[in-house]
């Protein structure tokens, strides 16, 4: 196996890692490469069939005691995936060829039947998933997450059916009304359990072929038709002698009378494809209606959720990005409507009768979400809204955090706002009631107190600017006695760190509720209060924890504050420009920085997050209010500064693990540290006079130099951060810089090359006089500084 594997992995390389053209050229042995794909994906089809009967046998073996039961399924189970994933490098550099067919087709004398191919590795595929009439299937398999476990070979097969839309959308469409046609069969006569459950697995599979073969993800992971089909559905589907009138009947039909499939002529494929899909989900609606949860199966019932959302989410794309340009966005505005009224039906059938699956509500979860993005107009306009709303028991929902989410980006969407509020009325104001009642009345459990919290988060995700100053009104009695039950609860972590979701949450949103400046300054408020209890809340507690139960707060913390506080999210004095609450903001910052560098330790800094979160809290600080650095403490004062030099300090902690990820971690810390020194750097220059200060920040002078020596000028933003702490040091402290360069200058190690060193250092600090302080000041100094490398490169010695 691993050498057929291998083999595998090789063939896909050399497709995808060589010109197309270049292959072709082997005229003699091109063609039989190729015919190794097929005849390998045939393989390893019926290997993975066979892998999943010899699993089941083994595992009903009574002869074989528990331990070796294990290992064979674990052998069995590593024998699947790589089955699988030999599979997945098939269909890949299968891909590769199709999407060269044209080219391939021209520049080669041989004629291959790439049609009837591709069909065949399908086919392969299918034969093992499917039973009779379809496949070879004996066993219902183990149920799985199949279309997350098969998702790349089935977004393969939706790929490969686009280049033959003539053959796979009618073999397609057969197999779906076979499927639904045999099961209706077999409601007017009794049918063994094995007998259904087979059927129920065939239905799964079908579901999810139709779901890729018309539709595909985009590069942000929205489901839109496959893009080849929309060209065939205007080149092919249009000159067909199809009625436009006739399709919203013929989706009606599917929908109130499943029962009787119809084939109207003048219906195009792809609708009746569409319709048959919504036609069973109309089946197992009526089914859980009339029979309950052990009518149906749990699992086709999720994959048929999936399937109505992937198309219901392609239709409303489509019309939305066409603008009705395109035939089929079109047809589909006559069909739009039913199909999302149907949706809202089946999705709030689910949480009433079915709230304890997860993962089938949060299937139907999905589906209201891409009601709310993609068919907003008709979801907003549906008169079954509300209610359906008013059956639904959210407080019952194993998901309901999920679904208050998309209830508020429904909401959201309403044009009506007496509807809107109405809606919100009904989903949001229990929750506020049961919380505030659990503020007034605390008892031992905090589980209740977490999980609302968590429902509170969902409502800020979902919110819209058109929404925001709404929501933040209904959250304001949730901020303020969220802000008590640091008190409450300040020996609990976890619910602590709740607290803190709920306000990172909110905080992460800011740019919403920024233009209203009442609510901008209540948001400060509750921030303040927040910094307050906690520095007398947790101080204490510090003392007594390990630095990585210390950091799991903090690290909100630093995020909360610095969402507050960033340039984005300030509000803006029209009449001035100017940004306003500059005071307020000074307080935040000037009491949370006491706070943390009573709290801090520097081996803090060794947990990347913290680190991190701790640095741009820096940066943002410096920038927003640096005259709050100058009133600390003289001891705090010089732990700031020593912050600063850690920060610019690169090689902290390194690993060898992940190294790009942690160099370009670590280079954003250097640069907010180097952004924060600049910030100071300049208004020290501008506002300071006191010798002291300026004399222990310019022991920032040293470290400042040596990173611009050892930038990446590369990496543009790096080099740029560091160039202009280094330039603000020297207006800051033009005298210390000089000092630092004749100490530099007097090393013997630079006694050979001091001539040329004298006047590169003199080219760099020249041309310091008049504004300093201006962007073209600041570039010119970059683009000095650059210079002074070429020519010290080699010559001067730092260390």
């Amino acid at each position: 196996m691993p050498e057929t594997y291998s083999f595998c992995l090789m063939i896909v390389n050399i497709l995808s890692s060589h010109p197309i053209y270049s292959l072709i050229r082997a005229e003699a042995t091109f063609p039989s490469f190729l015919s190794f794909i097929p005849i390998l994906m045939e393989s390893f089809a019926v290997k993975l069939s066979d892998s999943k009967e010899t699993s089941e046998n083994d595992g009903e073996n009574k002869n074989v005691n528990k331990a070796e039961k294990d290992a064979v399924k674990e052998c069995h189970m590593a024998l699947k995936w790589a089955y699988i994933s030999a599979i997945q490098h098939l269909y890949k550099g299968w891909l590769i060829i199709l999407q060269n067919l044209q080219f391939i087709e021209q520049l080669t004398t041989y004629w291959l039947d790439f049609a009837k191919i591709t069909n065949g590795m399908i086919s392969s595929f299918t034969q093992t998933v499917f039973s009779v009439p379809f496949g070879d299937r004996e066993e219902v398999s183990v149920p799985l997450p199949d279309r997350e476990i098969y998702k790349e070979i089935l977004i393969k097969i939706g790929a490969f059916s686009s280049y033959f839309l003539d053959q796979t959308l009618s073999k397609t469409f057969s197999m779906l009304v076979e499927t639904v046609e045999e099961f209706l069969t077999t409601m007017e006569k009794e049918i063994s359990v094995e007998e259904l459950n087979m059927w129920r697995e065939n239905m799964h599979w079908i579901m999810l072929i139709v779901g890729h073969v018309l539709v595909q993800e985009d590069d942000d992971r929205n489901c839109v038709f496959q893009s080849k089909l929309l060209v065939y559905y205007a080149e092919t589907i249009v000159g067909e002698n199809n009625n436009i009138n006739s399709y919203a009947p013929f989706i009606e039909a599917c929908i109130n009378t499943p029962q009787a499939l119809t084939d109207p002529p003048d219906v195009d494929i792809v609708i009746k494809m569409i319709g048959t899909v919504f036609a069973w989900c109309s089946i197992e609606d009526e089914l859980l209606k009339d029979h309950g949860v052990t009518a149906i199966s749990v699992e086709l019932c999720g994959t048929s959720l999936w399937c109505a959302k992937r198309l219901i989410s392609a239709l409303g794309l489509n019309m939305q990005k066409s603008k009705g340009n395109n035939h089929l966005a079109k047809v589909s505005q006559n069909i739009t409507q039913i199909l999302v009224d149907f949706s809202l039906q089946k999705a709030f059938r689910i949480f009433e009768i079915m709230p304890d699956e997860k993962k089938t509500c949060m299937d139907a979860i999905e589906l209201l979400s891409a009601l709310a993005k993609t068919m907003y107009c008709e979801t907003s306009k549906s008169i079954l809204l509300f209610s359906y709303l008013s059956t639904v028991q959210i407080d019952q929902l194993s998901m309901r955090t999920s679904l208050i989410k998309a209830l508020v980006q429904i909401g959201s969407i309403i044009d009506d706002e007496i509807k809107q509020r109405t809606l919100f009325q009904m989903i949001l104001i229990p929750i506020r009631i049961k919380f505030i009642s659990l503020c007034d009345n605390p008892s031992g459990t905090n589980e209740n107190i977490d999980d609302l919290l968590d429902c509170f988060c969902a409502v800020i995700d979902a919110a819209q600017k058109c929404s925001a100053s709404f929501l933040l009104g209904y959250l304001e009695p949730v901020l303020k006695r969220s802000v008590e039950l640091f008190s409450v609860y300040k020996d609990s972590l976890p619910t602590i760190n709740a607290i803190l979701q709920f306000f990172d949450c909110l905080t992460k949103r800011m740019h919403l509720f920024c233009d209203n400046h009442n609510d901008t300054l209540m948001l400060y408020q509750v921030l303040f209060d927040i910094v307050q209890i906690y520095e007398m809340q947790q101080t204490e507690r510090y003392k007594k924890m390990d630095s990585k139960e210390k950091a799991s707060d903090l690290i909100l913390l630093l995020d909360i504050l610095t969402n507050t506080l960033n340039r984005r999210s300030r509000p803006i004095d029209l009449s001035t420009g100017e940004p306003k609450f500059k005071q307020t903001r000074s307080d935040i910052i000037g009491m949370t920085w006491n706070m943390l560098l009573s709290i801090m330790r520097f081996d803090f800094l060794k947990l990347p997050l913290l680190r991190k979160n701790f640095y741009r809290f820096l940066e943002c600080s410096t920038e927003a209010s640096p005259e709050c650095i100058i009133i600390l403490s003289q001891e705090n004062f010089l732990l700031f500064v020593d912050y600063l030099k850690r920060g610019l300090q690169t090689d902290v902690e390194k690993d060898d693990l992940l190294s790009t990820l942690k160099d370009r971690f670590e280079q954003e810390v250097s640069i907010n540290a180097a952004r924060a020194i600049a910030n100071l750097g300049f208004y020290f220059a501008k506002n300071l006079k006191s010798d002291e200060t300026i004399k222990t920040f310019s022991t920032l002078i040293d470290p400042t130099f040596t990173i611009c020596l050892n930038t990446m000028w590369q990496e543009e933003a790096e080099s740029l951060a560091t160039s202009t702490a280094l330039y603000s040091l020297l207006c800051c402290d033009e005298d210390g810089c000089k000092m630092y360069v004749k100490n530099l200058l007097s090393r013997e190690v630079n006694h050979p090359n001091r001539s040329t060193l004298r006047a590169a250092f003199r080219s760099l600090m020249s041309h310091t006089s008049g504004n300093h302080f201006e962007k073209s000041a600041k570039n010119d100094f970059y683009d000095r500084l650059k210079g002074f490398l070429t020519k010290a490169e080699g010559l001067l010695v730092v260390d």
